[in-house]
């Protein structure tokens, strides 16, 4: 699995503060918890967002603090760059391990805890 930024784009935010900023702008229809949808919408967001040169992928320059192992893990086709569907897919993983009930929806602190296990 890999640790592409589970609101982020990159590395895990740097506080408490930003990580419920980060949720705060994912969860769209601010009932206090993250479903696939909102999910979704933030990680293609955050691909467009991410590559500033409009090249239609990302390489590890574009992914600030990710580790390149985790970057390799998400680089499916092992060519040195993610797809929109490669970067998602990534980040899926770690909206699944941070859903720590199963129920498809992640809260704050389910995220809190997926994170600081992850640090």
């Amino acid at each position: 699995m890999t640790t592409l930024g589970l609101l982020g784009g990159g590395a895990w935010a740097q506080s408490p503060s930003e990580l419920r900023q980060q949720f705060q702008e994912t969860d769209r229809n601010g009932d206090g918890r993250i479903d696939r949808e909102e999910f979704h919408r933030r990680s293609v967001d955050l691909f467009y967002l991410l590559d500033k040169d409009r090249k239609g992928y990302l390489m590890i320059g574009d992914l600030k603090g990710l580790p390149g192992q985790d970057f390799k893990a998400a680089d499916r086709e092992g060519d040195g760059k993610l797809t929109l569907e490669e970067f998602i897919n990534g980040r899926f993983g770690n909206f699944d391990a941070a859903d720590t009930n199963g129920d498809g929806v992640v809260t704050l602190a389910e995220i809190e805890v997926y994170v600081n296990r992850r640090r």
